[in-house]
């Protein structure tokens, strides 16, 4: 059997690699142009970045407070006799709060009585008196003296039965504060007494807030209260409720405190409804504006965990990557990643890909 010469195996063996190289080169380039993603073509809005307003605030910590709020006491010194009221009851004005045993009133306004009619008595003899002695002395019966002695008998009888009456009239007065009611509606927030306790003038027995008419008190500092002014607008974020209200201002002191030299601040609540006295607030005054790049919330997209924004450039969409600061209704502030004139996609962006052709939409 004949055999090749060696020039002619390695002339094979070279047309061979030749083809299977050719071969292997075309498979990859077809892979790759299968793997590799098409461009598209979107119909998009866009927007350029301009510059916008956002207010400077101060947020301060306050609380709801009651407009009306009352410690109630005794005006007198006696054992309580009737207090059914627990914390939480509500009471309208002139309801009947709680009341005293009224044995030493009663006693009181005896004696009075007592002290009245024997000084009407004795006012009466002595009018008889002065009326007979008057018609002696015209009559030149009795010396001057003895008239004078007379009238002045009935002139403190007079008297005596003024203050007499006076005091009656304040024993009886008292039988009334026996009875303690209620200044306003309102509910009760507080007691510190019970049934047989021994009530003391000044010592409070109770305490009812009117939860009708609530308010929001803070304390700032003074470079903060400078700026303010009594009826400006502030929004309030009340706890337990998810949307911010808005509160105005109508107390501005002006004393600061010596400790901690900040100053009060009151704001007038709305009706939001079921807010109690105590709960707590945070409120953002504002301090001014300052100007940033604003943005629609549309534009920002999260890819991946980044968040960013297509930037068209010659009309080809371009990823980039923005830092975002605050959000106002439908704007977020860009702290970084875009500049003042760039033109971002604002619409139709959530399919989009880096590369891809943009239709400006108008």
């Amino acid at each position: 059997m004949k055999t090749l010469p060696n020039y002619a195996r390695l002339s094979a063996l070279i047309v061979a690699g030749f083809l299977t190289l050719t071969l292997s080169g075309c498979s990859k380039e077809e892979v790759a142009e299968k793997d590799q993603p098409q461009v598209q073509t979107i119909q998009a809005k866009v927007q350029t970045v301009e510059l916008g307003n956002i207010s400077l605030t101060a947020v301060v910590p306050g609380a709801v407070v009651p407009d009306q709020r009352a410690n109630i006491s005794s005006r007198l010194m006696g054992f309580i006799k009737k207090l059914d009221l627990k914390v939480g009851h509500k009471v309208e004005k002139g309801d009947l709060l709680f009341s005293l045993d009224s044995g030493d009133v009663n006693s009181a306004i005896s004696q009075a009585q007592s002290s009245y009619d024997q000084a009407r008595a004795t006012f009466v003899n002595a009018r008889q008196n002065f009326k007979r002695f008057e018609r002696l002395y015209k009559e030149a019966s009795i010396s001057r003296q003895r008239f004078d002695t007379v009238s002045l008998q009935y002139k403190v009888a007079k008297e005596g039965l003024a203050g007499a009456r006076s005091a009656l009239s304040q024993a009886k007065d008292q039988l009334k504060y026996v009875y303690v009611k209620a200044p306003f509606s309102g509910v009760v927030v507080n007691k510190m007494a019970v049934v047989g306790d021994l009530a003391m003038p000044g010592q409070p027995v109770l305490v009812i807030e009117n939860l009708k008419s609530l308010s929001i008190q803070t304390q700032v500092a003074r470079d903060l209260f400078t700026s303010l002014r009594s009826g400006d607008e502030v929004e309030v974020l009340l706890e337990g409720k998810n949307e911010p209200i808005l509160a105005t201002i109508y107390t501005l002191v002006a004393a600061a405190d010596p400790v901690t030299r900040t100053h009060i601040v009151k704001l007038s609540l709305p009706d939001v409804g079921n807010i109690n006295s105590g709960t707590f607030a945070r409120i953002n005054f504002n301090r001014g504006e300052r100007q940033t790049l604003l943005i629609p919330k549309t534009a920002v997209l999260n890819r991946s965990g980044i968040e960013g924004a297509f930037v068209v450039q010659e009309g080809v969409a371009r990823f980039r990557m923005v830092r975002i600061g605050e959000k106002i209704g439908e704007l977020v502030e860009v702290q970084a990643g875009l500049s003042l004139g760039d033109v971002i996609v604002v619409e139709n962006n959530q399919s989009m890909l880096n590369g891809d052709l943009v239709e400006v939409v108008k």
